[in-house]
């Protein structure tokens, strides 16, 4: 904590307000590293806005987190010298270091204490008073308990609805991405590597893993930047670095000579064309706009074919007939710019005879292009994969409906627990739910209502891992409970009615109480899933009566 002033050993918070009544009070948390001048700076901000109680800093957490691989005084030289005196409104005030003018002080009364409530409490009665909340944008501060702090004040904003509300419309707004965006060009543009631009398309798919790849393979040789269509007609131009969040958007029929110049202001030394799909016909000019060398990997026919896979209309493989197939074909499925196959192939010919290397993945692609264009060699290399191995994760099957006497809501936490904790659960109902769940980024699959004579079938096409049953009423008996014991794999189910009698014995079972917390019933089933492999069998797990 820093308060301006010297603090006497067991003086209070309010204490040290009240013994320095003529000052404004900067408030940090002990473990923040501030920089020095950044009292100035945000002194400097409040002087600037009269109307103003209190001013934050961008900082490593919260609704205006920026992280980079940079200590903080660096982070904050490059956010002083890229947004100097730029200030943003914000709807209250954010930790771990606030400056507060001394007015709203005695107009609003005093903080009782510097912790997050007590903030949020005082940002609310500054608001009412007329006073507004900034963010000095050229001013950056991290801090070892950003989690916790800002989790605490979520809770303080949270119990104010008009706030919540307030700081959802902010999120929608994000007027602090400009002075993070600037932050990360300074980044990018700083970097001694080379700046590699992939023009690609947005489907995804196999070309997108092979620029993922490729981005991941030369981290330590250059910077990528993908450029790709985006939505309702824009261009969208990211740093493709592990981490880094930096993407521009540009209206393609109105901004494109901003979109290259800004291109051109990175530094790009080389461009490597994946697809142009959904890019303007000047995408292929970049090279020669940028004034750089470039390469071609041609992932399918579009070089040849504008429907780029030689399919017919039925999408079955065309047979590639001469011309004039391929322009009846055109007629009726236009190419993306306005060409008959003598100019599409024309245009193309050009592209792939200057490239630095042409890249094909297979000896079949190689010859195929041999015979449209025999001047241009092509360099048969097939794709590096980075393929990551495929996690560790168990399969929980949940049996018949869910509503709120079959735990639907104690389901529901159990999932955002899992993904909180980033557990290697995955929850699958074989059957409905009572009501709509935001899914999201929850581990759920949810099959929907099946026929009863179906089930063992479905379970064994399910190949669930254990079964959980969450009823918060006494069970009289539970037929799917049947089902789940056939299998012979664990059950996690609440210590409720017959399921007490009937798993009594089973191998690999587990009572909790029906009023489990979430992160309990998680726990029981890690157990359970964790035991030795062969615990049916020489191991029994016996039934608890506790999580």
């Amino acid at each position: 904590m820093v308060i301006p002033g010297e603090v006497a050993p067991g003086e209070s918070f309010a204490e040290v307000l009240a013994r320095h009544p003529d000052r404004d009070v900067l408030i940090a948390d002990s473990s923040a590293a501030l920089a020095a001048g950044l009292a100035a700076r945000l002194a400097a901000c409040l002087g600037a806005e009269p109307s103003a109680a209190t001013v934050s800093v961008m900082s490593s957490g919260g609704p205006l987190a920026y992280r980079a691989p940079l200590g903080d005084r660096e982070l904050d030289a490059l956010f002083r010298a890229e947004n100097a005196g730029v200030h943003l409104e914000i709807p209250c005030a954010l930790p771990p270091c606030v400056y507060i003018a001394r007015r709203a002080l005695v107009e609003c009364g005093p903080l009782a204490s510097w912790d997050e409530k007590a903030l949020v409490e005082f940002c609310v009665r500054a608001s009412e008073a007329g006073f507004r909340h900034l963010v000095a944008a050229d001013a950056y501060v991290s801090c070892e308990h950003a989690a916790e702090r800002f989790s605490r004040w979520q809770d303080a904003v949270d119990a104010h609805e008009s706030l919540r509300r307030d700081f959802v419309e902010y999120a929608q707004r994000a007027p602090h991405v400009p002075p993070r965006r600037r932050v990360d060009l300074a980044r990018l543009r700083a970097s001694p590597k080379p700046r590699v631009l992939y023009v690609t398309h947005h489907w995804g798919g196999g070309v997108e893993a092979h620029v993922n790849d490729l981005a991941r393979l030369l981290a330590d040789d250059c910077e990528i930047v993908a450029m790709r269509p985006g939505v309702s007609g824009t261009t969208h131009v990211r740093w493709l670095r592990e981490g880094e969040s930096m993407e521009a958007w540009f209206d393609t029929m109105t901004e494109w000579d901003a979109c290259r110049s800004f291109l051109a202001s990175l530094g790009i030394a080389r461009v490597h064309i994946h697809h142009v799909h959904g890019l303007p016909r000047e995408a292929l000019g970049l090279p020669a706009a940028l004034g750089v060398p470039y390469d071609v990997t041609l992932h399918d026919h579009f070089a040849i074919c504008p429907q780029y896979h030689l399919a017919n209309a039925s999408g079955a493989y065309c047979g590639e007939p001469d011309e004039r197939g391929c322009d009846a074909c055109i007629a009726g499925r236009p190419a993306q710019w306005p060409l008959d196959i003598r100019g599409w192939r024309a245009l193309f010919h050009r592209v792939l005879r200057d490239a630095s290397r042409v890249i094909v993945p297979s000896a079949d692609m190689a010859t195929r292009m041999q015979r449209y264009y025999p001047d241009v060699q092509a360099h048969l290399m097939p794709h590096p994969e980075l393929r990551a191995e495929a996690p560790a994760l168990h399969k929980v099957v949940l049996l018949g409906g869910l509503s709120a006497i079959k735990g639907m809501d104690l389901f529901e936490q159990c999932a955002a627990d899992a993904a909180e904790r980033d557990l290697p659960l995955r929850f699958h109902v074989l059957g409905h739910l009572s009501r709509p769940i935001e899914r999201g980024a929850l581990p759920v699959t949810i099959d929907g209502s099946y026929d009863d004579s179906r089930l063992p079938e479905l379970v064994a096409l399910e190949r669930p891992d254990a079964f959980l049953f969450l009823s918060q009423v006494p069970e009289s008996y539970s037929y799917t409970l049947t089902v789940a014991m056939a299998t012979g794999k664990p059950i996690v189910a609440t210590q409720l009615g017959a399921f007490i009698e009937r798993l009594r014995g089973y191998p690999a079972a587990c009572l909790v109480p029906h009023d489990s917390a979430a992160r309990s019933v998680n726990d029981a089933l890690l157990r359970l899933l964790q035991a030795p492999a062969n615990a049916s069998v020489s191991h029994p797990i016996p039934v608890s009566h506790r999580a």
